[in-house]
């Protein structure tokens, strides 16, 4: 994998980690959200298996298209909101998520 397909594979987990945060918080304010906001909730919403969720966000494999819009969505958010993560994300943070 050359450099620049590492830096976003890297985006892609910080961002999915910080919606998956941004979901925890949202979920303690809203009393009748159904989503859960786990690894476990988000495989079972977006009809995953819990270790493709695990993977994908510990970096261990870089999800197809399909895979990243399912878990998106699963989340409760759409591939815009993910955007908007993906390219606020600097380089300070790509470089304490290698260290």
């Amino acid at each position: 994998m050359n450099n620049e397909q590492n830096i976003y594979k890297i985006k892609i987990i910080i961002s999915l980690k910080k919606l998956l945060e941004r979901g925890k918080n949202l979920q303690k304010e809203v009393r009748d959200n159904k989503v859960v906001y786990s690894y476990h909730g988000v495989a079972s919403s977006a009809l995953l298996r819990k270790a493709t969720i695990n993977d994908t966000l510990n970096g261990i494999t870089s999800p197809k298209a399909t895979t990243l819009i399912s878990i998106v969505e699963a989340m409760e958010f759409t591939m815009t909101d993910f955007g908007k993560v993906f390219d606020s994300i600097s380089e300070e943070e790509i470089l304490a998520y290698q260290t």
